[in-house]
């Protein structure tokens, strides 16, 4: 069980880290080039503040489960410090089994619904004839999962103290 529970987190922070290398460049490079394009009078059909949103809204997606996977999320340690370790991995496995985890199954089959139909409607971006929106509709589903993942070694992780004792 501790080897399942290393590979969700590596899973976890490992994309969230690449999305985050690539993404945060992506953001600056994309708010950059559009006001020189435009300053230049360079006319083209590429969504530069768009491509900065969806840069910015991977980065925050994937971000959930390196976020949870690190202990870098929100909790309420100023309690959960003052109770022994059993105590404290029980109440994390009873949030993480009742809220996390069912939340994020949610997420996940409501946003893929949402891509996949976006992507059989052609759904398009606002200023662009991109039939593209699909994309921005996945990484719902995409973060969401990286979330349940590092929910999940959370859980194991818990379930490995309880059992110990």
């Amino acid at each position: 069980m501790g080897h399942a529970v290393r590979v969700l987190e590596a899973v976890s922070v490992r994309i969230g880290s690449a999305v985050a290398w690539l993404g945060i460049p992506l953001m600056i490079l994309a708010a950059a080039v559009e006001p020189v394009a435009r300053w230049v009078g360079w006319r083209t059909d590429a969504p530069f503040s768009d491509a900065s949103t969806v840069a910015f809204l991977a980065t925050t997606m994937a971000s959930f489960g390196y976020a949870y996977a690190a202990g870098a999320h929100v909790r309420l340690d100023l309690v959960s410090r003052r109770f022994p370790p059993r105590i404290a991995a029980a109440i994390e496995l009873a949030g993480t089994l009742g809220i996390v985890l069912p939340l994020c199954a949610l997420m996940v089959v409501d946003g893929l619904d949402s891509a996949w139909r976006s992507f059989l409607q052609g759904e398009r971006w606002a200023d662009t004839a991109w039939a593209a929106q699909w994309i921005v509709r996945l990484w719902v589903p995409l973060g969401f999962a990286l979330l349940m993942a590092a929910g999940l070694a959370g859980a194991l992780r818990a379930l490995l103290a309880l059992a110990r004792g």
